[in-house]
């Protein structure tokens, strides 16, 4: 993968009114990657991406897509990339395939009229049918082919799979990861579903009241979780010795009952404890890690508590 940066900002910073949208916002995307946004509504997701395409403007900081400032240099960079916003708007009265020939348009470089018939194809979509005939799924089935259709350097999705259902999502996440492979395009997926994101993408951003708070692959990730241990000792008093012989400062959540025992633990103090147990007389161990979602879930835990 190219470390050329096609997104870079520093301390990005949106407010509306004395309302947070972003703050101090850091991020650098490298081209040919797909890059997932991870937050819940209103960690600042969609701000971050309407600031990137000067549809909103920053009050401070800065940020670059292809080196070129984002508001002086907005147009060309919006020929350069394709958009799908969270709530796309489309011309009711006009059927799925005016309005992808209209909106398709306004692109400077051509797009074929047959890629949008195959998408319609893959994704079962009625083209000649008027928008306001459609399902949500199926007006977001027409965004989604407006983000796939054109020949850009850049993709910038917000929520994609808003209202599809889990079969389209699979293929339309398939069609984009061969897409963006064969083209080296690069990818900005903003989303609250990590377990979509974890398809595809190449690394994740977490984003919690405007600002970036952590950004690492998914196997990083997966690396920075504590793992769960239980444990089924033969006798209370060897869960007792044992008991006195771990350190409690490396273990979290700890509970002990009669002869069991269950606690969290980083992977860096998993052999000290392993080695301890090799001691004890037991009857069962279990050691699992916690599902991505719960590791997404701890960086809001300072919210959950507030």
């Amino acid at each position: 993968m190219s470390k050329n940066i096609i997104i870079q900002t520093q301390n990005l910073t949106k407010y509306y009114g004395k309302s947070r949208g972003i703050e101090n916002l850091n991020l650098e995307i490298f081209q040919g990657e797909i890059f997932g946004l991870l937050g819940p509504n209103g960690a600042g997701k969609t701000t971050t991406v309407r600031v990137f395409l000067d549809l909103i403007r920053k009050n401070s900081g800065d940020a670059k897509i292809f080196n070129l400032d984002i508001h002086q240099n907005s147009t060309e960079i919006r020929q350069r990339t394709a958009y799908l916003p969270g709530e796309l708007g489309l011309y009711q009265n006009k059927t799925a395939r005016k309005n992808l020939k209209f909106l398709l348009g306004l692109y400077e470089n051509n797009f074929s009229m047959n890629r949008i018939e195959e998408l319609a194809e893959i994704f079962s979509l009625e083209l000649d049918r008027k928008v306001k005939e459609l399902s949500k799924g199926n007006k977001q089935k027409i965004g989604i082919i407006l983000a796939l259709a054109p020949e850009v350097e850049l993709l910038i999705l917000d929520e994609p799979t808003s209202g599809l259902d889990p079969l389209i999502t699979t293929e339309f996440y398939n069609i984009l990861h061969k897409q963006q492979k064969e083209t080296g395009s690069t990818v900005l997926l903003s989303s609250h579903l990590l377990g979509e994101v974890e398809r595809v993408a190449h690394r994740v951003g977490i984003i919690r009241e405007g600002s970036i708070v952590e950004v690492a692959t998914i196997q990083q990730l997966k690396n920075m979780a504590m793992k769960e241990i239980k444990v089924e000792f033969k006798t209370k008093a060897a869960l007792q010795e044992f008991s006195g012989k771990i350190p409690t400062t490396i273990l979290d959540s700890v509970i002990m009952n009669e002869t069991h025992a269950s606690f969290m633990i980083s992977r860096e103090n998993l052999s000290q404890l392993l080695n301890l147990l090799s001691q004890s007389e037991l009857v069962d161990i279990d050691i699992t890690s916690p599902a991505l979602e719960d590791i997404f879930l701890k960086y809001y835990k300072m919210e959950v508590k507030a």
